[in-house]
């Protein structure tokens, strides 16, 4: 007997979502740069976060070797708090500096150029890249299904289509 493929009609996550972060592509946007954001002392809002994604989220970083780091939440997560607890990670700040968003029935791809601030032990450095963000909508509320992203790097700088107008 054949087994059933896992349903796709069902994304939850452990934890419920703030209605006012999902229920439109701008506010889970900008509620996902808040929850990963935290100063010093602190660390990403975890519930919020989760509350924000899929159960089975995909997260990707391409290294500027062209490697590709795949996680999921628990990873991201993970990673972010054993930074912190070695202390090389005191405090982080991503801010959108530019959003290019395209949707057709349910879905939604966004591409958000950003700027992060990282606070450690070595001083604080500033880095800019762009955020690939995949999105599905149930009827009732957004969804973040997957977020692929690399930083800018010299001699790959971010394409001016990519950034605000002056």
């Amino acid at each position: 007997m054949p087994t059933e493929p896992p349903s796709l009609d069902d994304p939850a996550p452990a934890v419920s979502a703030r209605l006012e972060d999902v229920c439109s592509i701008d506010a889970i946007i900008n509620a996902l740069y808040e929850a990963v954001s935290f100063a010093e002392g602190g660390a990403p809002d975890e519930r919020r976060l989760r509350g924000l994604v899929s159960g089975d989220v995909r997260l990707l970083k391409v290294l500027s070797d062209g490697r590709c780091m795949v996680g999921d939440i628990d990873s991201y997560l993970g990673g972010v708090q054993a930074r912190i607890a070695e202390g090389v990670l005191r405090a982080f700040d991503e801010r959108e500096l530019f959003r290019r968003t395209e949707v057709y029935s349910g879905i939604a791809h966004v591409f958000t150029t950003y700027e992060a601030t990282f606070g450690g032990s070595d001083g604080d450095r500033s880095v800019r890249g762009i955020n690939s963000v995949q999105l599905r909508n149930d009827g009732g509320r957004w969804w973040v299904l997957s977020i692929f992203w690399t930083d800018e790097e010299e001699g790959s700088p971010i394409p001016a289509a990519y950034l605000p107008r002056s």
